[in-house]
């Protein structure tokens, strides 16, 4: 689990780089929804470590993130 977390984070690390550099604006919302992803991922092994309040504070987080996103990106 850990290790897909890392490796979205190396993904959302290098998009975010390469949107910095470049100047593009128009990969946020990608990033967003990784970063949502992550959250939700990150939650999940929290609520295994059983840690209800952490996980249910991510989980919402990550929900709310990934909804406007998505929004963002259907319009």
């Amino acid at each position: 689990m850990y290790i897909i977390i890392a490796i979205l984070g190396v993904i959302v690390a290098s998009i975010s780089c390469y949107s910095l550099l470049t100047g593009e604006n128009v990969t946020l919302p990608y990033v967003q929804i990784l970063l949502g992803v992550m959250l939700l991922l990150l939650g999940w092994s929290q609520l295994k470590e059983k840690r209800k309040g952490l996980a249910i504070f991510l989980f919402i987080v990550a929900a709310f993130s990934i909804f406007i996103n998505v929004t963002i990106l259907l319009r």
